[in-house]
């Protein structure tokens, strides 16, 4: 008899959990609706795009025809934020590298943005150089409803910025959210327009970043906001025919290269602090863009 309880306990949940991976209509967030529900991509694409609206997509400058980008992911910060100060630190003192991206899970849980900001804001600054930070959400930075401590930090999700060198060639990159494992339909509206006017405006590269991953070798984060199988053909199909080059992603914790006809994707390492080989990601964006990742020793 007890085995039976078990059994059907175990099935329950496991229903339960399997709800996580489905549409933006038919979700439970289990995590969400034990310590608040967080506002589904709609409604965080409404409230990005009332920034927008008042504040123009930006065009960077890089300072010669070849320029690095820092990528990071999966910080998950409570407290301690060693290792963001030294991915902070490492992009700040490299003069090639006018952006760098968070491609989401910046924190752990409740009330711990300040604390990221804070040691943003303290770490010493390059006068000779741009320090420009790009981030979009991942599913812990709107679980617990920290949406709202989200957009009041970072202002936005769903945005895109150009970098023009100074012989004018232009790097776009589109950054979405995809903190609960789906685009909406909404933003999908969007990424379509947005990448049928890139096609008409001869940029040098395309590059796509967000927080969940489109391919997955090893699992580690189970079924918890993953893109369906039918959404990951689409959006693959949608970037490869409209000329993106590569897709930068996190969540897995689990580093991850994989082509796709003519597109790479990548999933980047975790840096949580008991992550026992964290990583960052810089890329050489130059005609060719070629990558290497780069260990945190502490």
């Amino acid at each position: 008899m007890k085995t039976k309880i078990q059994f059907h306990l175990f099935f329950c949940f496991m229903m339960l959990a399997s709800f996580v991976a489905c549409g933006p209509d038919a979700r439970l967030d289990l995590i969400g609706n034990i310590s608040g529900t967080s506002p589904r991509i709609n409604e965080r694409l409404a409230d990005s795009e009332k920034y927008n609206a008042t504040h123009p997509f930006v065009t960077l400058h890089a300072t010669e025809e070849s320029y690095h980008v820092y990528v990071c992911t999966d910080t998950h910060i409570t407290t301690d934020v060693g290792r963001w100060g030294d991915f902070v630190s490492a992009y700040r003192q490299d003069i090639k590298c006018p952006v760098a991206v968070h491609l989401g899970d910046i924190v752990d849980a409740q009330n711990h943005f300040d604390e990221v900001h804070r040691a943003f804001a303290q770490m010493p600054k390059n006068p000779l150089k741009q320090d420009t930070m790009m981030v979009v959400a991942g599913n812990h930075d709107i679980c617990f409803s920290q949406w709202p401590a989200f957009l009041e930090t970072f202002k936005t999700s769903t945005y895109y910025f150009i970098v023009e060198t100074p012989q004018g060639q232009r790097d776009l990159y589109i950054m979405f959210d995809s903190a609960d494992g789906t685009v909406g339909g909404k933003q999908l509206k969007w990424l379509q327009e947005i990448l049928a006017w890139a096609q008409n405006e001869n940029f040098r590269h395309i590059i796509a970043c967000t927080h969940t991953h489109f391919f997955m070798r090893d699992g580690s984060q189970g079924v918890a906001t993953n893109f369906s199988i039918e959404e990951t053909y689409m959006l693959l199909n949608l970037f490869q025919s409209h000329g993106v080059d590569m897709v930068w992603t996190g969540h897995d914790h689990s580093r991850e290269v994989t082509q796709y006809k003519d597109m790479t994707c990548i999933i980047v390492d975790s840096m949580t602090e008991e992550d026992r080989k964290p990583c960052y990601m810089v890329a050489y964006i130059a005609d060719k863009i070629t990558y290497d990742f780069v260990a945190i020793m502490r």
